[in-house]
């Protein structure tokens, strides 16, 4: 329903007006009737009207003053001026000031229906226009923070009247409720050169002064609290030549925070980048002593801390992914179903929050512990000792039975009895954990040096190994390791 407000001085006049059209029908609501024309500024800045219908001689303000000053407060308000005939220097006036028809008194009431069907086709009309103007925007600003054109990117500048002479930043206002009050926000701003929606967040160029951004801040419609609309200020840019990457900091900001759960109230991106080196992440070795003997309430305490450590440090998704994954790595010593960590591995990969790779690390732990302790007759046992030792050599079930004086078949199986997986499984698993913690410890070493070192001189099967055992490739998981520091242990 549109809002309509009638102002007349004659009382009996505004009882009349509600009576002689049947407004729901042409989907008005009149929202406001008043005789005193000052009276009716104060509720226009209260009340929101679409529609506003006005006497032109009123003897507390005149007729062109009062409606310019209404369009002043509302100027987007359709206008309907009522004059009598002799009063034609007011409908001038009144027509002026936009005014989409103009009606004399006595008010006919097709005449009536007909300037309030043209003043609700004024209104979509600028609707529909205000719509593509906003869409073009939001192109126009999408397109500048993508662009790799320089020339591109200046003409976008200059439609977008961005100043190449004051520093910009980028805000990010995550799921905004209700969002139409906020883009109603951004189009009253100047400092606003431009936003645009991605997904459920609004992307904003912002151009000001440090004051002004205060005051942006401050004044946006429900206010930004510790529980209420997160909103993230990016860092001072330059106009020329950074705006691609500040784009691609929010962008990584916004999905960090949705990653980890914790969107809330407002943070300046500066003090959000991680410092180099800051994050490390710990070995196989380390985190296989860190959760001996955990039981289940200690390593679910433990593995949270863990992750809400890696959040306050700033880490990304891919950080904690990976920690994730050597953490199921070294249960996996313990299952006797090696499918348990596959569907694992893709869980914490397919994750899109910290809670379910939580979720999945805390199933591959209760299955950990559902397993009885193995007593391994003393073969298998032999064939452990023997990998353990000598993994970097081309051992295979064949070699290992004739070794131990025993039918190949008959071992497998009992090693498969004892183990939960074959013999090949076990060792590909022993020599890819030494391989994660060689690129953990031993940063300099070459990928392919270590694959040989483990015991592949097939470097391409190392990689496909690899990858298929932890989802990544052994450069991917070097990114997230270091030797400075170690996730804490209890």
């Amino acid at each position: 329903m549109l809002n309509v407000m009638i102002v007349d001085d004659e009382y009996m006049l505004l009882r009349g007006y509600r009576k002689i059209i049947d407004w729901a029908a042409l989907g008005l609501e009149i929202k406001i009737t008043e005789q005193n024309p000052l009276t009716a500024l104060l509720q226009l800045q209260e009340t929101p009207i679409d529609i506003l219908i006005s006497d032109m001689n009123m003897p507390e303000l005149d007729g062109p003053s009062f409606v310019a000053q209404a369009k002043e407060i509302q100027p987007e308000m359709a206008l309907i001026v009522i004059s009598g005939y002799s009063d034609f220097d007011y409908v001038k006036a009144g027509l002026k000031q936009g005014a989409v028809n103009y009606l004399k008194k006595p008010v006919d009431t097709d005449e009536l229906v007909e300037a309030l069907q043209s003043a609700i086709e004024h209104i979509e009309k600028q609707k529909n226009y205000q719509q593509m103007a906003d869409l073009a925007m939001q192109a126009q600003t999408r397109a500048l923070l993508q662009s790799t054109d320089t020339q591109n990117g200046k003409n976008l500048m200059q439609k977008l009247q961005i100043s190449r002479d004051q520093n910009i930043r980028l805000i990010g206002i995550l799921n905004p409720k209700p969002p139409m009050e906020l883009v109603a926000y951004l189009q009253m701003m100047s400092t606003v050169k431009g936003f645009f929606l991605e997904g459920q967040d609004y992307i904003i160029l912002f151009q000001g002064t440090d004051t002004q951004l205060r005051q942006f801040i401050e004044q946006a419609p429900s206010r930004v609290s510790n529980k209420h609309r997160p909103m993230i200020i990016g860092d001072i840019g330059i106009v020329d030549g950074c705006l691609r990457q500040a784009y691609r900091q929010l962008e990584a900001e916004i999905a960090r925070q949705y990653f980890f759960e914790s969107p809330s109230g407002l943070q300046w991106l500066a003090n959000c980048k991680p410092t180099e080196g800051a994050v490390v992440l710990p070995g196989y070795s380390q985190v296989k002593e860190a959760i001996k003997g955990f039981d289940l309430p200690v390593f679910k305490e433990w593995f949270v801390a863990q992750t809400k450590w890696l959040e306050n440090a700033s880490a990304s998704d891919i950080l904690v992914r990976q920690f994730a994954l050597v953490v199921v790595l070294v249960l996996n010593e313990k299952l006797l179903k090696s499918e348990t960590k596959t569907k694992a591995i893709a869980a914490i990969n397919k994750a899109t929050v910290v809670s379910e790779i939580e979720r999945a690390i805390i199933k591959v732990f209760q299955e950990t512990n559902t397993v009885e302790q193995r007593h391994l007759t003393a073969n298998v046992a032999a064939m452990c000792q023997i990998v353990e030792k000598r993994y970097a050599e081309p051992l295979s079930l064949g070699s290992v039975a004739q070794e131990l004086h025993l039918n190949a078949v008959y071992l497998g199986q009992l090693f498969k009895q004892d183990m939960g997986r074959s013999f090949s499984q076990y060792l590909n698993d022993y020599r890819i954990n030494i391989a994660l913690d060689m690129l953990h410890n031993a940063k300099y070493y070459d990928v392919n040096y270590i694959a040989s070192f483990v015991g592949y001189q097939n470097h391409g099967y190392f990689y496909r190994l690899f990858k298929q055992q932890t989802g990544m490739t052994p450069s991917e998981y070097r990114e997230g390791t270091g030797v400075t520091d170690t996730v804490g242990q209890r």
